[in-house]
């Protein structure tokens, strides 16, 4: 499989050198018989790949049979009061034994199962690679002729990236199993036709039905504008995305802006809090209290808890040990303070947390204010300015961010609990696609790989030059390197052997606003964003090789998983989304995502894409519509 990846990355990679010349065909033939060798190799692997799976999934199919054949058996003696004759000298840990033997057995089935599935699929997966490879580099027609690399292309149709498979392959024999997976080729027609094509197409679409639940619109906007408008067809309604961008905003201001009377609450809750700790006893004067978190980075909503961090005195002496003992002792009074369900669950965790509500009176009503109180988190609060200054200089941002969150809340892929992603990590993903990706002149976006070394969306505040960013005119610039000095480089709070680069920039946001915002610019519609962050994420980053990260550069913002291996231990075989903290380089925020549960956010991603791609055919969609049908509810089998 690794070979395979790398006859991928030689085909994806190849490019002939200007001074070689096209007219040196006999080096090229040379090369040419080479890789198409190294391909016909590689059918060959995936040909036996597909024997041996074919063959170990009938067998393990017989194996269940025969354990269920078993368990009925067993059942039907126990009904009939056939127990058998026990023999009474067996001691009681033989008999346990026994009785866990026929489950001990099932789960190795199972686990042995679902090996031999993962091996399948990363065989499909390499493949699928070199396929893609082969056909979309143009310069490989040097090295194959067309009529290879049609056949290659023919192939490749039947792949779904969503699915991490092949469809059958519909020219081969119905009755053959093996014959149906990638690899043989051997009943593909000759020449390909265009109605090849479709009946692979339709192969596909007929396993993305059966395992989906909908067949996903692959191209991007701009790909199917340009094709609506080559070929005369019907022309798109592109109009639905303004009004889905009026939407988009109403939701924000309906749902998610926060009023200065909330701000005003926080405000005065915090200086309570404040005023606690401080006559407490319990903590060195000057003790400060800190809000974090959404409530204070600007993409949160009017009912986000209330994130508080105590910031000790730098120059006090407070050890682990003694802060707990601080923040139990804080724990009591606030009980006695009236404070409403304390908990103190979590004071031995990595960073000490008290959980409480307050009480806060506003207008002769109570408000329960959910607030968490932990110890010396200084990187969250790092966190916490990075993302409200892209707040300040791009307010789209928490817009958009909005309308994400409630469509991940609402289709079940919002909790970190059960194994899926924070609301953290999606902003993170917004945030990294704006300062990647690039605006064209006719309001489409150009996505990280296909950017032209142009001004970003949003600018990244962890590499804007400061000088640039004060007279932002002429080409966008970036630092070599970020700086290390005394005031930039500080000891993990608490990684004793880490240290984290708290650098970004800060000062002037003003011109840095201006610059976001100027009409010149001509900044995609929020409908239009929301769309290319959908499909950039469900067809075009590269979840095997590739992390998402805001400490890439725009000139090239890529970071590979190899080099997270090498430097922060990472692991190489993780197949899905990985997020590196913008701060603290050695966390990855997605690490609790299964994945099978990536799959599903991948598959989300695709889903929300196709609505929006199906509504610009329809004259009747509106914007609102077209929000509810992406933010639909998740309705699981079983419920009601």
């Amino acid at each position: 499989i690794s070979s395979m990846h790398s006859l991928a990355s030689v085909l994806e990679l190849f490019s002939p050198s200007s001074k070689v010349g096209s007219h040196n065909r006999n080096l090229f033939d040379s090369a040419g018989r080479v890789a198409w060798g190294c391909i016909c190799e590689s059918r060959k692997v995936v040909e036996l790949a597909a024997s041996v799976y074919v063959k170990k999934k009938n067998q393990f199919k017989e194996q269940f049979e025969i354990e269920e054949s078993n368990d009925k058996m067993l059942k039907m003696e126990l009904s009939s009061g056939e127990e058998g004759i026990v023999d009474e000298t067996s001691d009681a840990n033989g008999d346990e034994n026994d009785k866990k033997a026929p489950n001990d057995g099932r789960s190795k089935l199972a686990a042995e199962e679902r090996n031999n599935e993962r091996k399948w699929k990363e065989v499909q997966l390499a493949y699928a690679s070199i396929l893609k490879a082969a056909f979309s580099n143009d310069s490989n027609y040097l090295l194959l002729k067309r009529d290879l690399i049609s056949k290659i292309r023919l192939e490749y149709e039947l792949w779904c990236p969503l699915c991490e498979a092949f469809a059958p392959n519909p020219f081969a024999d119905f009755n053959d199993e093996v014959a149906k997976l990638p690899g043989d080729v051997s009943a593909f027609p000759h020449p390909v036709g265009n109605h090849h094509m479709q009946v692979c197409l339709e192969s596909r679409r007929k396993m993305q039905m059966q395992t989906l639940g909908f067949v996903p619109k692959f191209d991007s906007i701009a790909s199917v504008i340009s094709k609506s408008k080559k070929w005369g067809k019907k022309p798109i309604e592109t109009s639905i995305f303004n009004d889905f961008s009026n939407a988009i905003d109403k939701v924000f201001n309906d749902e998610y802006a926060v009023s200065e009377n909330v701000y005003r609450r926080r405000e005065n809750v915090r200086s309570n809090i404040e005023s606690m700790v401080a006559s407490s006893g319990a903590f060195p004067v000057g003790t400060r209290v800190l809000v974090f978190g959404s409530s204070a980075n600007g993409f949160g909503s009017p009912n986000s808890d209330l994130d508080l961090c105590l910031q000790v005195n730098g120059s006090s002496s407070f050890s682990n040990e003694s802060g707990v003992e601080a923040m139990a002792s804080l724990a009591t009074k606030f009980t006695e303070a009236g404070m409403h369900d304390v908990n103190t669950d979590r004071l031995t965790a990595r960073i000490p947390i008290v959980k409480f509500n307050f009480p806060y009176v506003e207008y002769g009503e109570t408000i329960m204010v959910e607030c968490d109180l932990s110890l010396q988190n200084p990187l969250a609060c790092l966190n916490t300015s990075l993302l409200h200054a892209y707040s300040k200089i791009f307010p789209s941002t928490c817009v958009l961010a909005s309308v994400i969150k409630r469509w991940a809340k609402n289709r079940d892929i919002n909790e970190p609990s059960r194994h899926t992603l924070s609301s953290y990590g999606y902003v993170l993903m917004l945030l990294y696609f704006l300062t990647a990706s690039e605006s064209t002149e006719d309001g489409f976006v150009l996505t990280p790989e296909n950017t032209k070394n142009t001004a970003p969306i949003l600018p990244n505040l962890q590499w804007v030059d400061p000088t640039w960013a004060q007279n932002p005119a002429g080409p966008y610039r970036e630092i070599p390197a970020k700086p290390k000095n005394q005031y930039c480089v500080v000891q993990h709070p608490t990684e004793p052997n880490y240290l984290v680069n708290s650098y970004f920039y800060r000062s002037g946001l003003e011109s840095l606003t201006q610059f976001c915002s100027h009409p010149s610019r001509k900044i995609p519609s929020y409908g239009m964003i929301l769309a290319s962050f959908f499909h950039y994420f469900a067809f075009e980053f590269n979840y095997k090789k590739n992390v998402v990260s805001l400490n890439t550069k725009h000139c090239y913002p890529i970071l590979e998983k190899e080099i997270k291996a090498e430097e922060d231990g990472w692991s190489l075989f993780r197949q899905g989304l990985a997020i590196e903290d913008p701060f603290e380089s050695f966390y990855d925020v997605s690490h609790v995502l299964k994945n099978t549960n990536f799959q599903t956010i991948r598959k989300e991603f695709a889903l929300a894409y196709t609505k929006i791609m199906n509504s610009l055919t329809s004259k009747n969609a509106t914007g609102k519509d077209l929000i509810d049908m992406i933010c639909e509810p998740l309705v699981r089998d079983g419920e009601n």
